[in-house]
């Protein structure tokens, strides 16, 4: 028997289930967190947080126990991120870190926004085609993307003000089609009577 025990609370916070560890995590343990997850899951709970800054110790083969959780959980729609940035778990986890979703701090995970979607769809990526991306790489891809839908946003708005352009254009010309028919069938009204007395002289039909 261990003299230290894992201590685990779970908490409800802003739509999401957390695990919040404390103490030695041990391979021993990794059953217990295992079926408490699973049962989670089942539950219909798909958004879960496992809080490890105060874990103490990490048994090696505990992360690659989250890998497999988190394969089953997304495969269900969910997703298991994590929080900590104490030396011991960060380097326990350091080979995963790629393939978990990792926050310093709560605030953190809360403001994780657009970037945070995009680490997450990157990492699916990774797990399915074995392909791995460095960390400048990826800010690479983010700013190319980033600067793509600018330069799409750019050009939809041009495209949109020339087409406002080209539609005034058509209206006035449409008015002045319309006045232009006004102003011929009046004159013809004016004419008729002076036509009909023959004062009108008869156009040669080559001029």
């Amino acid at each position: 028997m261990r003299a230290e025990a894992l201590d685990i609370t779970i908490e409800s916070r802003n739509g999401a289930v957390w695990l919040v560890l404390s103490g030695p995590f041990h391979i021993e343990q990794a059953p217990n967190i295992r079926e408490k997850i699973t049962v989670l899951v089942q539950d219909g709970n798909r958004n879960i947080v496992v809080h490890m800054e105060d874990v103490t110790f990490v048994d090696p083969r505990v992360p690659r126990m989250f890998v497999e959780l988190l394969n089953g959980i997304r495969g269900k729609g969910g997703d298991l991120r994590f929080v900590f940035r104490n030396e011991i778990v960060s380097k326990a986890f350091a080979p995963y870190r790629n393939l978990l979703s990792v926050y310093p701090n709560p605030e953190a995970l809360s403001a994780g926004g657009f970037i945070g979607a995009l680490k997450r769809q990157t990492q699916v990526l990774f797990r399915r085609t074995g392909i791995r991306i460095s960390r400048p790489v990826a800010v690479f891809l983010v700013v190319i993307i980033g600067l793509w839908f600018l330069s799409l946003g750019f050009i939809i708005r041009l495209q949109s003000r020339t087409i406002r352009k080209q539609t005034q254009e058509i209206q006035e010309l449409s008015r002045w089609k319309q006045e232009a028919e006004v102003e011929i069938e009046e004159l013809t009204e004016r004419l008729e009577p002076i036509e009909q007395l023959g004062l009108l002289p008869e156009l040669d039909e080559d001029e």
